[in-house]
């Protein structure tokens, strides 16, 4: 089915700037407005949306049959006619029973490649404080050089760094590396499944 087809019949999202300004509210000196998560803003949102649900599935803690959005794949409830995800409506785009494997694989691909920056990042704060025990233990002048305050220093400089490095700053960039290749993934998927031409968003946004 053309998406032409489905974004006719798919419910209308009107963009932030057609949506009529508060009385008073000015715009002036309001900033560029923070879109997208880790400086990147995902083309297909409902992927985002999904990404929790698919890893639910890919760890087995949710059925693998039921129902699910013809279009995104994502699990729908009996009496459920449009869909909380991409606004797919059942009513134009069938249902399927079970999500596609390849579907599947974009996002594992996605999480395996934050968990692996993540992890790097983790470790390099530990390389960090280790170098900075060493540090303090040969070279260090006075109380600084005490093993006891640098064994400190290793076990709480190691746990700060592994979290600062690693969830908050490689985090950043496993995200949008990951999410990228998901939704590349997810572009060539719509055009294999659709037809070449028709890889657009669901909302016709």
């Amino acid at each position: 089915m053309s998406v032409a087809r489905e974004q006719a019949h798919l419910p209308h999202r009107p963009a932030d700037d057609s949506l009529p300004a508060m009385a008073g509210e000015t715009t002036e000196n309001s900033g560029p407005e923070l879109r997208g998560v880790a400086g990147y803003e995902s083309p297909y949102p409902y992927l985002d949306r999904l990404q929790e649900k698919m890893e639910e599935r890919l760890a087995h803690r949710v059925p693998v049959q039921g129902r699910f959005c013809g279009y995104c794949y994502g699990r729908l409830q009996a009496a459920t006619l449009i869909c909380g995800f991409c606004g797919a409506s059942t009513a134009d785009i069938a249902t399927v029973n079970e999500i596609p494997q390849e579907v599947l694989r974009l996002y594992k691909r996605k999480a395996n490649t934050e968990a692996k920056w993540v992890h790097t990042g983790a470790f390099a704060g530990m390389i960090l404080a280790s170098a900075i025990f060493i540090w303090m233990v040969i070279w260090a002048p006075g109380f600084l050089g005490h093993p006891a305050l640098a064994f400190a220093v290793l076990l709480l400089g190691g746990y700060f760094l592994a979290q600062l490095f690693g969830p908050i700053i490689f985090a950043q960039t496993g995200y949008r590396r990951g999410a990228k290749a998901r939704d590349e993934g997810w572009a060539k998927w719509l055009e294999q499944r659709d037809g070449p031409g028709r890889s657009g968003n669901a909302t016709g946004a």
